[in-house]
């Protein structure tokens, strides 16, 4: 059985502090079994959800639904708006292929007036992704917000629950399912109708590869583990909760924070960037100045400063530094040292006795340079002996990784139009095809459709995705691979439910540039 569960020490990031409890946010599955907690919960929600009739200048609708999910993004004409629905909706719609379900959910949304009270304009739409800032931020939002909730619900006690992918079955018994917390009309006031179909009456489930943290936890370089965490699972399960990112709410970025499974999904990816952080600290405390000496981020990086509001309405700042400072941020996870990172897949040993990772030593660098072009229909691409190997300038500890591992690295990752499938990404043997190990699932979210100034890109262009790294060392072994001559890389076509195995062509395309896999060497071992 491959292992999908990383356990190591604790650290602690966080303390008491006499000015604010200790927030303890255990998983939705617990969380449901209390009627206390559940009724404290939509108790919160609906309250919330009242002040958004309030007036918009008052710090009652500071306090509501709307107004939190607009902090994260939001329709109208204010200075971060993602665009009016004038203009969001009908560039958005053409994502839906015509498909009068996914058009449907596009009916709901409104602008949403800029309240004219001297803080709101640098609280909405002020969301970051596609850089450095996603993980503390979301974490600043989420405890402002938790901190709202708590005040409303009228329990002392109250945190936020988080959806650990793979604690619920689908109804066959395979695949994730929507937390029962929030699923089907007898979730009140956490349902959300605007979700993938099949997903909220429990009549299908998401493929279980899109909830994979695993790529992401190869790395120690904060830089690509921060990358690749966004990309996935966060993105990946946006994608996959929101009909692939062609429909509001989960799956478009701006109206993201109307669904209240959102939180429960933010709240579990800031659980394992804590599981991250606890595994590196490796029993040290997780302060500001471990922070400083480990992240590998600029001092001007914690002088980052944003807004938000707190349970009272009134307006507040964090900074970075805040969000490493004990205390400041008073929340712990029930289970933040050995974090689930992808579902156990019980398989018979693929490698070949003791003698394959001496093998893995002497594999030498081969690539793909021509460049492909995926419609619809799965790829096979062949590798080659390769003519140099670019990451030989790059030290193993700078990129996050051991060195001699094999990374596969994708490059000039491109989008045309809707691709209307994403795709699955494996390793595979050339010798023997039906022989393969799943990489990593691409997915759109935030790529695809309108986003606000805020959300930034490697580019100008917002649908480059760019370059792609994966450590494909353990997946190589697995493999059990002799010869760097006998692997290819594999795009199979997906939906998020399932894998695409008919074939077809779509209207959009994604292009790949140069596909490489080559060791991770240090400059000394040139």
């Amino acid at each position: 059985m491959k292992r999908a569960i990383i356990t190591f020490i604790t650290a602690a990031i966080y303390c008491s502090s006499p000015a604010y409890a200790v927030s303890e946010r255990i998983s939705a599955y617990d969380f449901a079994k209390d009627p206390a907690k559940v009724a404290a919960l939509q108790r919160a929600v609906a309250t919330m959800k009242s002040h958004d009739a309030a007036d918009n200048s008052t710090p009652e609708f500071r306090t509501s639904w709307q107004y939190w999910a607009n902090t994260h993004g939001y329709l109208g004409t204010g200075p971060n708006a993602a665009g009016t629905v004038a203009t969001y909706v009908p560039a958005s719609i053409g994502m839906c292929g015509g498909d009068p379900v996914c058009i449907s959910y596009y009916d709901h949304l409104r602008d949403t007036p800029l309240p004219n009270d001297g803080v709101t304009k640098d609280i909405w739409g002020t969301c970051q992704h596609g850089d450095l800032n996603f993980l503390p931020w979301h974490r600043m939002y989420l405890h402002f917000f938790e901190r709202v909730m708590r005040k409303q619900s009228g329990d002392a006690n109250f945190s936020l629950p988080y959806w650990d992918y793979f604690d619920e079955k689908g109804p066959t018994g395979k695949g994730i399912a929507l937390p029962e917390l929030v699923r089907g009309k007898s979730a009140g006031a956490m349902y959300d109708q605007f979700r993938t179909p099949g997903l909220n009456e429990y009549l299908t489930a998401i493929d279980p590869s899109n909830g994979s943290a695993k790529q992401a936890f190869d790395f120690t370089n904060f830089k690509l583990f921060s990358s690749l965490l966004e990309s996935q699972p966060h993105g990946a399960m946006h994608c996959a909760t929101g009909s692939g990112c062609r429909a509001p709410d989960i799956g478009q970025v701006p109206l993201a924070g109307l669904d209240p499974v959102f939180y429960l999904h933010h709240a579990n990816i800031d659980r394992l960037w804590q599981c991250w952080l606890n595994r590196e600290a490796n029993g040290k405390t997780i302060d500001l100045a471990w922070a400083k000496a480990n992240l590998g981020m600029p001092d001007s990086w914690y002088d980052t400063s944003y807004q938000f509001v707190d349970e009272n309405g009134q307006a507040v700042s964090m900074t970075i530094a805040d969000v490493f400072t004990p205390g400041v941020i008073n929340v712990h996870y029930a289970n933040e040292s050995s974090c689930t990172l992808e579902k156990p897949v019980l398989k018979k040993p693929r490698l070949l006795g003791a003698a394959a990772p001496k093998a893995m030593k002497s594999l030498s660098p081969v690539s793909h340079t021509k460049g492909v072009v995926l419609k619809g229909n799965a790829l096979t691409v062949p590798l080659q002996a390769a003519t140099e190997s670019r990451l030989r300038s790059a030290s193993p500890r700078a990129m996050g990784t051991r060195q001699g591992n094999m990374m596969l690295i994708i490059e000039n990752v491109d989008i045309q139009g809707d691709p209307e499938v994403t795709y699955k990404i494996y390793i595979s043997s050339k010798r023997n095809p039906k022989k393969s190990v799943y990489i990593a699932t691409l997915n759109y979210f935030g790529v695809i459709g309108s986003m606000h100034k805020n959300h930034s890109s490697d580019s100008d262009s917002s649908n480059k995705i760019g370059t792609l790294i994966y450590d494909v060392q353990e997946e190589l072994m697995e493999l059990g691979v002799q010869s760097t001559s006998d692997i290819a890389v594999r795009f199979v076509p997906s939906n998020f439910i399932k894998e695409i195995t008919k074939k077809q062509t779509t209207k959009g395309s994604v292009t790949v540039g140069n596909i490489r896999i080559e060791p991770s060497i240090g400059e000394s071992d040139q």
